[in-house]
C-alpha cells in the first residue's frame, strides 16, 4: 500500500501522542475518529514497524550494513520530530531543535526523552539547552519552566542551571521555573541540592513537597531564599494546564496567562496590583477569560487587539 505523505505525518504525530502516555478525553475521541479509516490505521501500523526497525539497529551496526528502505525514512524522521509532543495544542507542532537547543512558543507544551533516558517537559515560552556527556548531564534553562524526571545514574550528576543557581540531582523528579527575575525550584520526588554559582552561600537540600523561591535573582542577597511546603501534585500542575496562585499579584497572573494565547489580556493598574489566591484552568481562551474575570470580580472590555479587565464599578 502506498501511503500519502500527509497521512504518514499524521500517523507519526499520533504515534508520538501514544508514546507520551494516557490521552485526554478529547484526544482519545479525535484519535479513535482518525484511525477508524483503515488507511490511517495502516499508516499508524507502518510507523510502529519502522520505529521498531530503527530502535533495533542501535549504534553497533554500521549504517552501510543495514539499509532502511528509502520510503521508510519519511516516517522515521516524522516520528523522531514529533516524539516529544504533549497536550492538544502540541498535537500539530514539532520540536524546534537547533543542535542542543529546544524552544516552545506561546501556548506550546512539549515533552522529550533525553539521550540518558531522563524526561523533560517544557512549559509555554521556554528555552533550554542540553549537554549530555559521559561525565555529567547539564541543562541550561534560559527562560521559562520545565519539569525533569531524572534517570538515576550516580556516576553522572544531572545539573540544571538557571538565573545564577544550579540544581543538582541524581535520580528524582523536580520542577524549575525562571520567570520575571525570579526562580522557583519544587521537588516532586527524591532530593535535590540548590546552590548559587557565585557566592559563599551554603547549598540547600530540598525534599519532596518543598518549594524554594528566589524573588529577585538579580540581587539574591537582598531578599532571603524562601522555602515552603507544597503538595507534590502541585509541583507540575501546569502540565494539565492548571495555574495555582497563593497571595500573588494579578499582574503576575496576567503575564502567565498571556503565554498561552496570542491575543493578550490586560488589566487596569489598580486591579493589577491586587494580590489574590486562586486556581485557574487554562483551556478555550474565551472561557478562560470569562472565568478569570469572574474570579477577579471584573468586567471584560474587548477592543481590536486585546481584552481588558476592569473592576466592577
Amino acid at each position: 500500500m502506498v501511503l500519502d505523505d500527509n497521512i504518514q505525518q499524521e500517523a507519526a504525530q499520533w504515534f508520538a501522542v501514544q508514546r507520551r502516555g494516557p490521552m485526554a478525553l478529547e484526544e482519545r475521541q479525535a484519535f479513535d475518529a482518525w484511525r477508524a479509516d483503515p488507511v490511517h490505521q495502516a499508516a499508524l501500523n507502518h510507523v510502529h514497524e519502522v520505529w521498531g526497525e530503527l530502535a533495533s539497529v542501535g549504534d553497533v551496526v554500521p549504517p552501510v550494513r543495514h539499509q532502511i528502505p528509502k520510503r521508510h525514512h519519511r516516517a522515521i524522521v516524522a516520528a523522531a520530530l514529533v516524539i516529544g509532543l504533549t497536550g492538544v495544542v502540541a498535537a500539530s507542532a514539532v520540536w524546534k531543535f537547533h543542535g542542543p537547543l529546544a524552544v516552545t512558543g506561546i501556548g506550546e507544551q512539549r515533552s522529550q526523552e533525553l539521550p540518558d533516558g531522563s524526561i523533560v517537559a517544557l512549559n509555554v515560552v521556554t528555552r533550554v539547552r542540553y549537554d549530555i556527556s559521559s561525565r555529567e548531564r547539564r541543562v541550561l534553562l534560559n527562560e521559562g519552566e520545565a519539569t525533569f524526571v531524572v534517570h538515576k545514574d550516580p556516576e553522572r550528576p544531572f545539573l540544571v542551571q538557571a538565573a545564577g543557581y544550579e540544581v543538582r540531582a541524581v535520580g528524582t523528579a523536580f520542577n524549575v521555573r525562571k520567570r520575571d527575575h525570579s526562580l522557583d525550584v519544587a521537588v516532586k520526588e527524591g532530593v535535590v541540592e540548590v546552590r548559587r554559582l557565585n557566592g559563599d552561600g551554603k547549598p540547600v537540600l530540598l525534599r519532596a513537597g518543598q518549594l524554594l523561591q528566589v524573588r529577585d535573582t538579580a540581587y539574591p542577597t537582598r531578599v532571603p531564599i524562601k522555602i515552603s511546603q507544597i503538595s507534590v501534585g502541585a509541583v507540575d500542575e501546569w502540565r494539565q494546564r492548571v495555574l495555582t496562585y497563593e497571595d500573588a499579584p494579578v499582574d503576575q497572573i496576567m503575564r502567565d496567562v498571556n503565554r498561552f494565547y496570542e491575543r493578550p489580556v490586560t488589566v487596569d493598574p489598580t486591579l493589577g496590583q491586587r494580590r489574590v489566591t486562586l486556581r485557574l484552568v487554562i483551556d478555550d481562551r474565551t472561557d478562560t477569560v470569562k472565568r478569570l474575570a469572574s474570579l477577579l470580580n471584573a468586567d471584560i472590555h474587548p477592543d481590536s487587539y486585546e481584552d481588558r479587565l476592569k473592576p466592577f464599578v
